[in-house]
């Protein structure tokens, strides 16, 4: 392994073998949109009840999100996504065999607890083994894994549970999952055998030791906390459109069937995927992050709300999410901005903190969008399988929040001020 190591492209062999956990987590999370009627008729709940029990992933993730931070930068990123791809697989277990909803909030809750890691070990991985200008791009690759992962989750999977259900189906994913952490383990490690991150040897780097005057620097300062919510609240469409509501409301505007809605909304994670990194080499050419934050950010608010409100043909729908999902990848970046303002050996834990927005808003706005649902539900309105079925103009009613929250994402990263890379001295 050490000979391993010192291989040239063992960098990259790292990053692609972290970069599984964000794809894994994506699945999670996108599966529930393909499968609500069966969740709601499986658990005999509502609208607002089936976003809860999706959201217990979100308030899980939160809660151990706290701690990721510290546990990373502690125990290495190799012991953690270890053990949180065993976790999250076997919750997928626990769900495809629960027959409650207690049962079922229980194992949704150990995927959120598996997945909360992945993207503060992704960072973690990336600051051990590539320079501080090369942050922003190969950091970049994190959305396009994550993307991967949810389409992954649309067509494909909804192809797969149409073929042998969608009970075996989030079995497999299961497997893939164990599998997936067998390999890490064997694979991967924390640090270079001889070298430090800037190139230097191990024995002239000065380490330093994380201390509670580190962390609460990290929450405590402004821009951290901006970035934070301004990611959550740009990512709600990702979380409540393309997660959970948006098959079923595509379904019903354009008369098309299961598979054929998930592959339109495939379009968002295929534009994050392809985005991401154009605009995180875009960054590092500018050698700045911002600007082009707040750009993209006007961009996608003006393409989801056309998605939702401006009739267009179904060629234009998938071009529209397309550039949504491309613009609005340009919210990766936060985590270079605040890779760029706090301290190199506080990098995962600030990375926790800006990916607690996420779930603390997706969590929250999956919720929230159900029961706006739920309100505008006309009695005796349900499908052959008695669960509750909404009309067109129930869902763009509920999803008058999402493009606001965007709105209001956009108000806060007006609010950062970043500086551009320098280079660091040990």
């Amino acid at each position: 392994m050490l000979k391993l190591q010192g291989w040239k492209g063992y960098a990259w062999i790292v990053i692609l073998l972290s970069a599984f956990l964000l794809f894994y987590k994506y699945v999670i999370q996108v599966y529930p949109g393909l499968i609500t009627d069966e969740i709601m008729g499986v658990f005999h709940i509502d609208a607002a009840n089936t976003g809860n029990l999706i959201a217990v992933t979100f308030y899980s993730i939160v809660v151990v999100q706290l701690f990721s931070g510290i546990l990373v930068d502690r125990f290495g990123y190799r012991i953690v996504s270890t053990f949180s791809l065993v976790i999250a697989s076997l919750g997928l277990v626990l769900f495809v065999h629960a027959d409650n909803l207690l049962e079922g909030m229980i194992a949704r809750s150990m995927m959120g607890v598996g997945v909360a890691c992945a993207t503060v070990s992704y960072v973690k991985a990336v600051s051990e083994w590539f320079r501080p200008e090369q942050f922003a791009f190969v950091n970049s690759f994190l959305a396009t894994a994550a993307m991967l992962g949810a389409i992954a989750g649309q067509a494909p999977l909804s192809y797969l549970f149409g073929n042998i259900g969608w009970r075996d189906g989030l079995l497999v994913c299961a497997c893939i999952g164990l599998v997936g952490a067998a390999v890490f383990w064997t694979f991967v490690r924390d640090k270079k055998p001889d070298f430090d991150v800037m190139g230097k040897n191990k024995s002239t780097y000065v380490s330093h030791k994380l201390t509670f005057k580190d962390l609460l620097s990290v929450i405590t300062k402004k821009e951290n906390l901006l970035l934070t919510f301004y990611s959550g609240l740009t990512f709600t469409p990702v979380d409540a459109f393309a997660g959970l509501w948006g098959n079923n409301y595509l379904r019903q505007l354009y008369n098309i069937d299961h598979t054929a809605a998930a592959s339109l909304i495939s379009m968002i994670f295929v534009g994050m995927a392809i985005g991401a990194p154009i605009i995180g080499k875009m960054s590092e050419i500018r050698n700045s992050r911002i600007p082009l934050m707040i750009g993209f950010q006007i961009m996608a608010i003006i393409c989801i709300t056309f998605v939702f409100y401006v009739p267009v043909p179904y060629w234009l729908l998938g071009i529209l999410l397309f550039l949504f999902g491309f613009c609005v990848s340009a919210f990766m970046l936060s985590f270079a901005v605040g890779r760029m303002i706090n301290p190199i050996w506080v990098t995962a834990s600030v990375a926790a903190l800006i990916n607690t927005g996420e779930p603390i808003m997706g969590g929250i706005f999956d919720a929230v969008v159900g029961w706006f649902l739920d309100i505008q539900w006309v009695p005796g309105n349900v499908t052959a399988e008695g669960v509750k079925h909404f009309t067109t103009h129930s869902y763009q009613m509920a999803f008058m929040i999402l493009p606001l929250s965007m709105v209001v994402g956009l108000g806060l990263l007006l609010m950062v001020k970043e500086k551009p890379i320098e280079k660091e001295v040990f």
